[in-house]
């Protein structure tokens, strides 16, 4: 693990949890946030891109400043078209979690427009540090796809931990298991994207992603662990040698 990584994960993770602890002290139901806890509970959802935007800064050289954080947002390795490829593997992981029976409600689909805008700067930017500084430094250091993609969403999954204490949160705190199991399984999905079109695949599917959590809504239970297979077996044929020659 670099510096740079270091960094990142220093400033995310205390932005985050700082503003977060605060939010789960205050002791309000997440349903019923006050207005400056509100206001701090999305602060800290800016954590990672608070991360990036310091890592990009205090390495110029390397990543170009803030300017960097645009230019890397916006280059695809493979052309747009490979952008087509986010939308595929968000086709199959919803599709088929309904088919597996994972879904226990479907949300308004207006609601989706609402959320994108927020998504996108919430945890669609998040990417810029977890694919663009954490993943590949990892993947350096420990060497391997599936390896470095895991520990990645084993640290995704403790930046997203205080969020389960905050009372009334869309996660119980006791489902954290099988919510970083999903979350690593996702995270897969995530890398293969990464090393197909670059950083834009991983923003538009993390945007979509988290927007369509609030109209495709599973179901905290068990059945979390079939989804992630399924996620699994995506990023396992799309990676094998087949898809790759």
């Amino acid at each position: 693990m670099n510096q740079n990584t270091k960094r990142f994960l220093g400033i995310a993770f205390g932005w985050s949890y700082l503003c977060f602890g605060i939010v789960i002290a205050s002791r309000q139901p997440f349903s019923a946030l006050s207005t400056p806890m509100f206001a701090l509970f999305l602060l800290g959802c800016l954590g990672p891109l608070v991360g990036a935007a310091g890592v990009y800064l205090l390495d110029r050289k390397n990543f170009g400043g803030l300017g960097g954080i645009w230019q890397d947002a916006l280059q695809t390795e493979n052309g747009w078209r490979s952008l087509l490829l986010a939308l595929l593997f968000l086709l199959l992981h919803y599709g088929l979690a309904i088919l597996l029976g994972a879904v226990g409600a479907f949300g308004p689909v207006q609601k989706l427009l609402v959320y994108l805008p927020t998504m996108l700067v919430l945890f669609g930017t998040g990417e810029i540090g977890w694919r663009g500084i954490v993943q590949p430094s990892i993947e350096a250091v420990r060497g391997g796809f599936w390896r470095s993609s895991i520990i990645t969403g084993l640290l995704w999954s403790l930046w997203f931990l205080p969020m389960l204490f905050i009372p009334g949160f869309v996660i119980r705190s006791d489902f954290y298991m099988q919510f970083t199991a999903y979350l690593i399984a996702v995270g897969l999905l995530l890398t293969t994207l990464f090393k197909k079109s670059g950083l834009p695949g991983c923003i538009l599917f993390s945007t979509l992603f988290f927007s369509l959590s609030a109209v495709v809504i599973l179901r905290q239970s068990n059945y979390l662990l079939a989804v992630a297979a399924v996620d699994l077996v995506i990023a396992m044929v799309y990676n094998s040698r087949l898809f790759q020659s």
